[in-house]
């Protein structure tokens, strides 16, 4: 990671530095250079951190930081041995990736590479890391929190404090590529603050489905229907629901909160009935109802995608090529194929 130097870095807590005003959100970008136990006050995002240095540091500590009114990312890379406790703000959780192989404790527990760690809101970081510990936290509200909770089907005491969830191999290496690329889309976006929209929104979008696995994770999963019949009222009346909103950006959480299921029960439900996974079906669906509004409207792709909930246009060009075997710039305006 590079940084500026020292006489350069802006701190969270200094009123003079503003979310970016033009940015929609409100959006705020910080590095941090951390040569003093002091200066790692601001470490955690909306937090004040207490570290005590327990050895020489060999070399600043870094620390990279986007934030915005709902949620926030911290990317960190201490070079020292070091005891850290920070309360976190009042009805905030946050959940933390190690990345790192370096030794870290926290609660009295070890916790090596691929460990989330946990807080609910009202639990406070309290830990002690080593040279070379590296992690990704991500900060959301209580709101954020208890929707994951319902997405995993989970019971409220679930988590009755400070938890460590030890990630499968696979899912750890899923979620730490997932975060760099979060993490590209989010320097990007303080480039070009036209995509600061997009960026928090899959930023948010993944941030629910790493806490609602890490839900998944501490519940003892229950029984699923073996109704046949359920399953497939479920994916027809979910098929349904997307059909109706199909010009907003969906994301499967959405859907399964407004259907009242767990996300296992709705991806259950799409493997048995349509052989698909519901995030693969509403793409399917997306894709082909833009195609038809191609052949039947003579507007540019970009505003038929826009209209049918598309964020991504570049990605949304990839999938329809791969679905039909041409771009969307390619399929015939206003005209119906024969």
């Amino acid at each position: 990671m590079t940084v500026p130097p020292c006489r350069n870095i802006h701190f969270a807590h200094n009123p003079g530095v503003s979310m970016d005003p033009t940015a929609v959100p409100p959006f705020r970008h910080l590095l941090h250079r951390l040569c003093d136990p002091e200066e790692f006050g601001v470490a955690v995002s909306g937090a004040r951190l207490s570290a005590n240095f327990l050895g020489r540091q060999s070399k600043p500590t870094l620390v990279e930081q986007f934030q915005t009114p709902g949620l926030a990312f911290d990317f960190h890379e201490a070079h020292v041995k070091a005891r850290l406790f920070a309360p976190l703000p009042p009805g905030w959780a946050t959940v933390g990736l190690v990345r790192s192989k370096a030794d870290s404790s926290w609660y009295g527990t070890a916790a090596g590479q691929g460990a989330l760690l946990c807080n609910p809101p009202g639990e406070p970081i309290d830990g002690n890391i080593t040279p070379g510990f590296s992690s990704i936290s991500v900060s959301v509200p209580v709101e954020i929190w208890e929707r994951c909770r319902a997405l995993a089907g989970s019971d409220a005491d679930t988590f009755g404090g400070f938890a460590i969830v030890g990630l499968p191999p696979r899912f750890y290496q899923l979620a730490e590529r997932r975060l760099r690329m979060i993490r590209h889309l989010l320097h990007t976006a303080t480039m070009k603050p036209f995509t600061v929209g997009s960026a928090i929104r899959e930023a948010t979008d993944y941030t629910i489905s790493l806490m609602t696995g890490a839900w998944e994770l501490r519940t003892t999963p229950g029984p699923l229907s073996d109704s046949r019949s359920n399953r497939i009222r479920l994916a027809r009346r979910a098929e349904e629901w997307m059909h109706a909103h199909l010009s907003d950006p969906l994301s499967i959480p959405e859907i399964c909160l407004a259907l009242r299921v767990s996300r296992r029960e709705l991806e259950y439900a799409f493997r048995t009935t349509f052989d698909e996974s519901p995030r693969d079906f509403l793409q399917a669906l997306r894709l082909n109802a833009i195609r038809r509004a191609l052949l039947r409207s003579e507007h540019t792709v970009t505003r038929v995608a826009l209209d049918h909930g598309v964020t991504h246009l570049g990605r949304f060009a990839e999938n329809y090529r791969a679905l039909f075997g041409e771009s969307p710039g390619m399929t015939p305006r206003g005209e119906i194929c024969r």
